[in-house]
């Protein structure tokens, strides 16, 4: 892909992450957990090479973590 722009690279490639994430490791793999408005910390992402993970509703994106930070 052919980007156009009179922007400097770093400008175009720079991450803006002003949200605080952390990741949380379940019995067979990984959640990525992101804090809202509220300071709740939300389930962004699951990561787990046990396909029934993805069926529990606790690891279901947008579900609020309520386990031990």
């Amino acid at each position: 892909m052919t980007l156009y722009t009179h922007l400097p690279l770093e400008d175009v490639m720079a991450e803006k992450n002003d949200t605080e994430v952390k990741y949380k490791d379940t019995p067979s793999g990984t959640v990525v957990l992101q804090k809202n408005e509220d300071g709740a910390w939300i389930v962004q992402r699951l990561v787990s090479p046990d396909p029934n993970d993805y069926l529990q509703d606790e690891y279901q994106p947008g579900s609020s973590w309520g386990r031990d930070e």
